[in-house]
Parts: structure tokens; sequence; C-alpha cells
């Protein structure tokens, strides 16, 4: 049963599990790290997190100090991200003062009005790193900042991560939250998985709110004081353009044409940007124009195969978030299966216990990797349908673009389908009785496949068409 810790002014604070005994590291305190971190805790598990960066001053933006470079872009939470949530104090509260606007506003790019989108959540990245972040420090959690894990170990009994310095530090288990550049693949897999461009890239940049709002047709179009958002999406690309309360952010995204990177610090005129958007409603070019120093960054979005493993051999480290999957933004799933996988992680490692840890692990693995891979299918599909739009059916039933996410992934509760999935998981891993997870799209059978195959068939024109049900 859980009790009450107690916050440093001796108000309870949350209720927490007892003790499980298991020692747990968590390399990497992006969204992934802290949310585990945060659920871990509560789950009973000591955890300490390990950070590359001397701090999380401004996190997302104090590595680039030209605005438009910044990383305070936009990520929406869907439901099933915010279950495990509710059992810590005071943090949906402040998820409720989110400076973004929960409705999005879709349009055609003559600025036909399509219909809404709702959002349980919406924030800027760094807002929502600074909610974790601050919730970590509340509960006392350990944060070792300026550590830097060139390597990853595991025996029978533990793991360990190698730092810089050729120090060592074993745990239970190690977490590996590090993102793309994480350095666990070498022991996971044996091999770093090679990113493949989508062919398509992202103009992005968020600045002060008021050099946009000068503009007459900026001004009309987001009149008001309350934060707004517009999703608008014509041949070839689409653009989503957000009023917050102090900033306005633009993310357009268009065919690469060869000069993006996959780097934040790759910055371009603005005037690479506007071709795209010749033609539509005038104040989409006029806030792209707004930009200072006329510069954006112009990102390749690029993907990486789904992967069915992302523990290591003795299933003592287990990766999650982007270090386990990378999703394109037309997913809208990437943030959501992030904190996914932490509730899930932790629910699987209370079950076990410290005796079946590197089981859990692998339950947890098998419990998420189906899933995340047809989220990932579905940004494909989403793209590919805002991009090569057929407006002849679209205008009759416009309700088909409003759909960005599924009922299957925002109808879900990862920390519950870990408690009730967990024996039958275990038993199908230990002595092969049958499991079918019930977590993905209804009515459709898993199938391994490749970005590559994606790509070839959108090269061609095919509709991507699967059985089940996705809306």
């Amino acid at each position: 049963m859980a009790k009450n810790t107690q916050s440093s002014n001796g108000i309870p604070f949350m209720k927490r599990y007892p003790s499980s005994g298991l020692s747990i590291l968590v390399v990497g305190g992006g969204i992934a790290g802290l949310s585990f971190a945060v659920e871990a805790y509560r789950k009973g598990h000591d955890v300490k997190i390990l950070e590359r960066r001397p701090d999380f001053k401004d996190y997302g933006t104090n590595l680039f100090p030209n605005p438009t470079t910044s990383r305070r872009d936009l990520i929406a939470i869907q439901a099933s991200a915010l279950h495990s949530p509710q059992n810590w104090p005071g943090f949906k509260e402040w998820c409720e003062e989110s400076p973004i606007s929960k409705t999005g506003h879709i349009y055609k790019y003559d600025g036909t009005f399509l219909g809404n989108v709702e959002f349980p959540l919406s924030s800027t990245r760094s807002r929502f790193h600074d909610m974790l972040h601050s919730y970590v420090e509340k509960l006392g959690i350990e944060v070792r900042f300026s550590t830097l894990v060139t390597e990853y170990t595991e025996t029978d009994d533990n793991a360990g991560v190698v730092l810089e310095d050729g120090t060592t530090i074993t745990a239970d288990i190690v977490v590996a939250a590090d993102g793309i550049g994480s350095k666990s693949w070498r022991l996971v897999s044996g091999f770093k998985e090679v990113p493949i461009s989508s062919g398509f890239a992202m103009f992005r940049a968020t600045f002060p709110l008021e050099l946009a709002m000068k503009n007459p047709l900026v001004a009309e179009e987001f009149e008001g004081t309350e934060p707004k958002g517009n999703l608008t999406m014509g041949p070839g690309a689409h653009i989503i353009v957000a009023k917050t309360k102090e900033d306005m952010v633009f993310m357009l995204t268009h065919k690469d044409n060869g000069n993006a990177e996959e780097e934040w610090t790759k910055q371009t005129s603005i005037e690479h940007a506007l071709p795209y958007v010749k033609g539509w409603k005038p104040y989409i070019s006029e806030v792209i124009k707004s930009a200072p120093g006329g510069e954006a960054v112009d990102f390749k979005l690029m993907w990486r195969n789904p992967r069915e493993t992302w523990a290591s051999p003795k299933a003592r480290v287990i990766q999650i978030g982007d270090a386990a999957h990378t999703f394109l933004p037309t997913s809208a799933s990437g943030a959501t299966m992030a904190l996914e996988d932490s509730y899930s992680l932790a629910a699987c490692l209370q079950l076990s216990g410290k005796g079946n840890a590197p089981l859990a692990v692998r339950v947890h693995n098998l419990l998420r990797a189906e899933r995340v891979a047809c989220a990932q299918r579905m940004g494909f599909k989403t793209r590919e349908l805002y991009h090569n739009t057929n407006w002849d059916v679209m205008d009759k039933d416009p309700t088909r673009l409003t759909k960005m996410v599924g009922r299957w992934v925002t109808n879900h509760d990862p920390e519950q389908y870990a408690y009730d999935n967990y024996g039958k998981c275990a038993n199908h891993i230990v002595s092969g009785a049958p499991f079918k997870n019930t977590n993905g799209v209804p009515g459709y059978t898993y199938k391994p496949w490749t970005v590559q195959e994606l790509l070839a068939a959108a090269e061609r024109g095919e509709s991507i068409v699967d059985e089940g049900d996705w809306s």
C-alpha cells in the first residue's frame, strides 16, 4: 500500500509504495528520463539521474544564442499519458496553467476552415520539462549533472555505466533515456541504427510575440490575449503557427531539398521557406518574415526503423523514449509514447521486485514495442494525408483531417495495462504460453515494417492502407 511522503515543509506530498529494493540509474534528464524517475520513485524504487548537461536552465534554449534556433517548440500530450500523473499531487494543476491553447484550428491553405482538434495537454517542450524537473527536485531525487556516459555494461547481477573519466557506476537496472545519441546501442543491439531521411524537413522558429504582432495581418489573425494555434495544410507542406502568452512559433514541414540537416544549429534564410506557402493565407508568410534576423532552423526530419528489442541481452539495461524509438512530428505522439514507456516500466519493475527485475524489463519491452511501432506508422500515414490531400474527398468530410491520433492511442492506460497483463506476458516469456497484446490498433495484426518500405510506397504514389480501425 502506498504511503505519504513529506515535502520539505512537512505537507503530505506523494503517496509512495513500499521500497522495492531496486536501485535504478537513469541516463538522461529529458522528458522520458525525468518522468520515469518520478514514477519510479512513487513505485518505491531507489532512482538516480545522470545528466550530461551542466544544468537544466532554459532547457532546449540555452544551447543556442539566436532565438530563432530555440527549441521552445510545441508538444501535445495525449490522454493516455495523463493517467499516472493524477497520482502526482500538484502536477495536474501545473499542467493546466499551460501557455498553449488546447484547441488547434485546422485550415486548408486558402483559409477554408476545416475543423478543430482538441489536446488534453499542449505545452512548450521547455516548460513541460521544467515542470518535470521541478517535481524531481521536490521529491529529492538526485540529479548528477555534467556526467557523460560513454559506455553501458551488464552482468547477470547488475548493470553499469562508464563515465568520461573512466569511473564506473552500477545499479540493478540502468534506464537509457539519453535520446537518439545514446551509447546503449552497442550493448542492446550491437549496431547503431542508421538514420533514414523521411524526405521532409522542417523550418521552425520561436521568437518574441511582439515582433510578429506588429504586422496587421498577423495581429488580425491572432487578436486578443488568449493563446491560439493553427494548422494549415497544402500541397507538399503543412505549417503550425501558434501564439503563446510570450512567443510566436512556426513549424513548417516541407519536402527536403537537400539543404536541411539533422542539427538544431543549422540556420537558413527564411527566403527559402516562403515559396512553400506561396498563395496560402497571407498572414502565414508574414509570420515567417517576422523571424529575427530573417533566419530559421531548417531541420531534416530523419527516421529510424522500428525495433522490437529495447533491452540488453541480460535485460539489465532498457531503452526508453527517443533512445528506443523516434517519431515524425505528424504522429503527435512522440512525447506521449515516451511518457507511456515511463509508467509501464516503473509498474513492471514494481511487480517483479529486485529478484526478477530482468524479467520485468523483458515484459515491459514486449508490452510496448508493437504499440509504439503502430504509432510510428500512424505518423507517416498522417503526413501523407496532410501533404497529398484529395480535396474533392476531404471537402465532403473534413473530419478525417481533424483526427490526428486514433482512439486506440488515447483510450489507453499504460500503467493499468502493465498491471493487467504482467503475469500473462511473463508466463509467455518464461514458458511460451500464448499471449497477444491488446493495446494496439483494433482489428490490425501487427507485421514488422521498415521506413524504406513506406517511403518507396509513397514514392510510387500508393496510399498506405492497413486493416483495422486506426481512427
